[in-house]
């Protein structure tokens, strides 16, 4: 990314030597040091995206995570649901079977 600072400070620099310009050399320095840090900033802003899509993923999958517990858990509340109705469906027919009972004994006595 900084190549073209880091030859320009480089070529300063030769310069700067062979005319004895100390300003120019240290010019040439700054230019490849700002090279490096142009070099150094891009190394971070890579690895920052890449933290922030590793970041990205995770909340995704935790996201699928959460809907699939969910979803287990709504299975298993309306399967106790179901049998609790299956239950109350027995106990009312029993009920039923014994208010016939009742009724028919009434009728005889």
């Amino acid at each position: 990314m900084g190549i073209t600072d880091k030859i320009t400070g480089r070529a300063k620099q030769a310069v700067g030597d062979l005319a004895g310009d100390e300003s120019l050399k240290r010019q040439g320095r700054d230019e490849e040091r700002k090279a490096d840090a142009k070099d150094e900033l891009a190394r971070e802003q890579m690895r920052a995206e890449e933290r922030e899509e590793r970041a990205d993923r995770e909340a995704e999958a935790a996201d699928a995570r959460a809907e699939a517990a969910a979803q287990r858990e709504y299975e298993k509340s309306d399967a106790r649901i179901e049998q609790q109705e299956r239950r109350a469906e027995a106990d009312r027919e029993r009920a039923d079977a014994k208010a016939d009972e009742v009724a028919d004994l009434e009728r005889r006595t």
